[in-house]
């Protein structure tokens, strides 16, 4: 059973800006898979990733569209097996991707992304 009140924090936090339904855009990532905390600067998000590191996992920003990949091979009892993730998830336009941050340690990938800057009224400029 989902946590509707953790659904709706991250539908504020993440989706404020576009109303599509969390749920699609949570659709490929289980809610035991991932953690979100917020700070007055934006957001923590944690994924589990078991076994993965920066040499087999790749995360990409592309319009107002985040998406975590890795490919793994490991041995069990002398076979070769293949591990993969893939999750896609929107947070919206306007994110500038230089400011989005992620690291990956002990099969936790950390992903930072900062408040979005809601854009400046119109102002009139007085004329000296």
């Amino acid at each position: 059973m989902r946590n509707r009140n953790f659904e709706n924090l991250i539908d504020s936090f993440f989706f404020g800006y576009n109303p599509v339904n969390v749920r699609t855009r949570l659709q490929e990532v289980p809610s035991n898979e991932y953690e979100v905390n917020y700070t007055k600067d934006g957001a923590y998000c944690f994924f589990e990733v078991p076994g993965f590191n920066k040499t087999n996992l790749k995360v990409e920003f592309e319009n107002g569209v985040i998406e975590i990949e890795g490919k793994r091979n490991y041995k069990v009892e002398g076979e070769e097996k293949t591990k993969t993730i893939s999750h896609r998830f929107r947070i919206g336009e306007g994110y500038d991707s230089s400011l989005l941050e992620a690291t990956v340690e002990d099969g936790i990938l950390t992903l930072f992304v900062p408040n979005l800057k809601k854009p400046e009224p119109k102002k009139r400029i007085s004329l000296l």
